[in-house]
């Protein structure tokens, strides 16, 4: 185990034997992750800076429940992304109360998400997906990765990637199968870790 993996985790021991400074220190280096996820969501760095602030309050509260199942890193991210949501549900109500304000009671009351555009969740969640799909194609080895680029990112039939890659067609029906197979693999250990980090 590399030393600095090993310092974070006896911080983390201190910590949730209610050893204030070492939480302090945990904060003091993930601080700035933990704004820019933030400011990704809420697009403001004011809010950003308090979604961080609550995140950490939020996080000592809980120090208690980390049982290193997964990441400490990806266990803060979850939080501050909570916390930033509650921030932009709290901006789209105090939109709405403002519209009541300023429309008689007869007028319809327009969410501010009710247009044709997507929540922050519905685009954090959307962003993640792609992200996903980029690292599973990246986890599969470089001779099978081509076929799949080709099938996925262009949607070529099995003839014109076999023509692009100057290869036999079942060749190519190799190398996507065995690159989905890699794909399925890599999706399949992201799955079991977000359900234990849960």
């Amino acid at each position: 185990m590399a030393h600095k993996e090993q310092i974070e985790i006896e911080m983390i021991e201190r910590a949730q034997a209610g050893d204030q400074r070492a939480f302090d220190e945990l904060a003091l280096s993930y601080h700035p992750r933990m704004v820019r996820t933030a400011l990704r969501i809420v697009r403001n760095g004011e809010d950003a800076e308090d979604v961080a602030q609550q995140a950490w309050l939020a996080a000592w509260r809980n120090i208690g429940q980390f049982r290193g199942d997964s990441a400490f890193t990806t266990w803060l991210t979850r939080i501050v992304i909570n916390e930033a949501f509650v921030v932009m549900r709290r901006r789209q109500r105090q939109i709405v109360e403002l519209k009541e304000q300023t429309t008689d009671s007869h007028a319809e009351v327009t969410p501010v998400f009710a247009r044709n555009e997507e929540t922050p969740e519905a685009q954090m969640i959307k962003s993640e997906r792609r992200d996903l799909l980029r690292r599973s194609l990246d986890a599969v080895k470089p001779v099978y990765r081509s076929a799949m680029r080709l099938r996925l990112e262009e949607d070529l039939s099995l003839e014109e990637i076999a023509g692009r890659l100057k290869m036999p067609v079942n060749t190519v029906k190799v190398h996507l199968y065995r690159g989905r197979l890699a794909m399925k693999g890599f999706l399949e250990d992201r799955m079991v870790l977000g359900a234990a980090a849960a």
